[in-house]
Protein backbone atom coordinates (compact mmCIF):
# COMPACT_ATOMS: atom_id res chain seq x y z
CA UNK A 1 0.00 0.00 0.00
CA UNK A 2 1.06 3.00 -0.95
CA UNK A 3 2.23 5.62 2.26
CA UNK A 4 -0.99 8.30 1.03
CA UNK A 5 -3.42 5.90 1.58
CA UNK A 6 -1.91 4.78 4.79
CA UNK A 7 -1.78 8.07 6.17
CA UNK A 8 -5.00 8.13 5.50
CA UNK A 9 -5.63 5.03 7.77
CA UNK A 10 -3.68 6.40 10.45
CA UNK A 11 -5.64 9.83 10.24
CA UNK A 12 -8.84 7.79 10.59
CA UNK A 13 -7.53 5.71 13.74
CA UNK A 14 -6.07 9.13 14.94
CA UNK A 15 -9.58 10.66 15.19
CA UNK A 16 -10.97 7.49 16.34
CA UNK A 17 -8.66 7.56 19.45
CA UNK A 18 -8.58 11.71 19.84
CA UNK A 19 -12.53 11.38 19.85
CA UNK A 20 -12.83 8.71 22.28
CA UNK A 21 -10.37 10.32 24.82
CA UNK A 22 -12.20 13.54 24.43
CA UNK A 23 -15.47 11.88 25.38
CA UNK A 24 -13.65 9.96 28.35
CA UNK A 25 -13.80 6.55 26.89
CA UNK A 26 -11.92 3.68 28.84
CA UNK A 27 -8.44 2.99 27.83
CA UNK A 28 -10.06 -0.52 26.32
CA UNK A 29 -12.37 1.39 24.11
CA UNK A 30 -9.81 3.41 22.22
CA UNK A 31 -7.41 0.06 22.23
CA UNK A 32 -8.67 -0.76 18.85
CA UNK A 33 -7.69 2.46 17.27
CA UNK A 34 -5.16 2.95 19.16
CA UNK A 35 -3.49 -0.10 17.81
CA UNK A 36 -4.71 0.50 13.79
CA UNK A 37 -2.80 4.15 14.60
CA UNK A 38 0.34 2.34 15.58
CA UNK A 39 -0.08 -0.21 12.87
CA UNK A 40 0.04 2.32 9.86
CA UNK A 41 2.09 4.16 11.33
CA UNK A 42 4.51 1.18 11.21
CA UNK A 43 3.59 0.85 7.71
CA UNK A 44 4.30 3.89 6.78
CA UNK A 45 7.49 4.07 8.45
CA UNK A 46 8.48 0.53 6.42
CA UNK A 47 7.25 2.61 3.03
CA UNK A 48 9.46 5.84 3.93
CA UNK A 49 12.71 3.47 4.09
CA UNK A 50 12.46 0.83 1.53
CA UNK A 51 13.81 2.69 -1.41
CA UNK A 52 11.26 4.09 -3.86
CA UNK A 53 9.82 2.21 -6.84
CA UNK A 54 9.32 4.05 -10.14
CA UNK A 55 5.58 3.31 -11.31
CA UNK A 56 4.78 3.57 -14.98
CA UNK A 57 1.06 2.98 -14.15
CA UNK A 58 1.14 5.83 -11.71
CA UNK A 59 3.54 8.04 -13.36
CA UNK A 60 5.25 9.02 -10.54
CA UNK A 61 8.98 9.07 -10.77
CA UNK A 62 11.39 8.15 -7.50
CA UNK A 63 12.04 11.47 -6.30
CA UNK A 64 8.06 12.22 -5.90
CA UNK A 65 7.41 8.70 -4.50
CA UNK A 66 10.36 9.52 -2.28
CA UNK A 67 9.01 12.98 -1.32
CA UNK A 68 5.40 11.50 -0.50
CA UNK A 69 6.71 8.75 1.85
CA UNK A 70 8.53 11.49 3.85
CA UNK A 71 5.86 13.62 3.95
CA UNK A 72 3.27 10.86 4.95
CA UNK A 73 5.87 10.00 7.40
CA UNK A 74 6.36 12.80 8.66
CA UNK A 75 2.59 13.67 9.41
CA UNK A 76 2.47 10.31 10.85
CA UNK A 77 5.18 11.34 13.76
CA UNK A 78 3.17 14.61 14.22
CA UNK A 79 -0.03 12.71 14.81
CA UNK A 80 2.04 10.18 17.15
CA UNK A 81 3.37 13.06 19.07
CA UNK A 82 0.07 14.87 19.56
CA UNK A 83 -2.12 11.65 20.53
CA UNK A 84 0.61 11.47 22.72
CA UNK A 85 -0.19 14.49 24.50
CA UNK A 86 -4.02 13.47 24.78
CA UNK A 87 -3.05 10.32 25.66
CA UNK A 88 -0.98 11.42 28.43
CA UNK A 89 -2.91 14.32 29.33
CA UNK A 90 -6.13 11.86 30.17
CA UNK A 91 -4.49 9.07 31.48
CA UNK A 92 -0.97 9.99 32.44
CA UNK A 93 2.85 9.19 31.24
CA UNK A 94 2.67 5.72 33.05
CA UNK A 95 -0.21 4.71 30.83
CA UNK A 96 1.52 6.19 27.29
CA UNK A 97 4.60 4.27 28.83
CA UNK A 98 2.85 0.95 29.64
CA UNK A 99 1.13 0.91 26.53
CA UNK A 100 4.02 1.56 24.05
CA UNK A 101 5.80 -1.21 25.68
CA UNK A 102 3.26 -3.60 25.91
CA UNK A 103 2.96 -2.81 21.67
CA UNK A 104 6.79 -4.00 21.55
CA UNK A 105 6.38 -6.63 23.52
CA UNK A 106 3.38 -8.04 21.18
CA UNK A 107 5.40 -7.28 17.93
CA UNK A 108 8.29 -9.27 19.24
CA UNK A 109 6.36 -12.20 20.35
CA UNK A 110 4.13 -11.65 17.28
CA UNK A 111 7.45 -12.20 15.15
CA UNK A 112 8.92 -14.97 16.97
CA UNK A 113 5.59 -17.08 16.42
CA UNK A 114 5.26 -16.23 12.63
CA UNK A 115 9.68 -17.29 12.45
CA UNK A 116 8.38 -20.93 14.79
CA UNK A 117 5.15 -21.36 12.37
CA UNK A 118 7.94 -20.86 9.41
CA UNK A 119 9.91 -23.31 10.81
CA UNK A 120 7.73 -25.86 11.38
CA UNK A 121 6.18 -25.92 8.20
CA UNK A 122 9.54 -26.12 6.28
CA UNK A 123 9.82 -29.04 8.27
CA UNK A 124 6.85 -30.20 7.25
CA UNK A 125 7.58 -29.90 3.81
CA UNK A 126 11.02 -31.61 4.61
CA UNK A 127 9.02 -34.62 5.81
CA UNK A 128 6.36 -34.79 2.94
CA UNK A 129 9.55 -34.55 1.02
CA UNK A 130 11.61 -37.88 2.77
CA UNK A 131 8.17 -39.70 3.32
CA UNK A 132 6.60 -38.97 -0.07
CA UNK A 133 10.50 -40.16 -1.95
CA UNK A 134 10.71 -43.64 0.03
CA UNK A 135 6.95 -44.13 -0.66
CA UNK A 136 7.84 -43.73 -4.03
CA UNK A 137 10.86 -45.55 -4.14
CA UNK A 138 8.87 -48.29 -2.11
CA UNK A 139 6.20 -48.50 -4.99
CA UNK A 140 8.63 -48.80 -7.80
CA UNK A 141 10.74 -51.19 -6.45
CA UNK A 142 7.33 -53.41 -5.42
CA UNK A 143 6.33 -52.52 -9.37
CA UNK A 144 9.72 -53.59 -10.49
CA UNK A 145 9.75 -57.42 -8.30
CA UNK A 146 5.85 -57.68 -9.64
CA UNK A 147 7.18 -57.15 -13.03
CA UNK A 148 9.82 -59.50 -12.79
CA UNK A 149 7.94 -62.38 -10.90
CA UNK A 150 5.28 -62.05 -14.09
CA UNK A 151 8.14 -61.94 -16.59
CA UNK A 152 9.64 -64.89 -14.33
CA UNK A 153 6.87 -66.88 -14.89
CA UNK A 154 5.91 -66.14 -18.38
Amino acid sequence: MDPISLLLIAKSAYEAVKSGIAVGKELQGVAADLGSLFDSVAAITRAASSPPKESLISGKGAQQLAMEAYAAKAEADALIAELKNHFVGEYGLAAWDQVVAETTRIKKQQRAEALEAAKEQEELMQNVMVYGSAFLLLVVLVVCGLLAAISITH
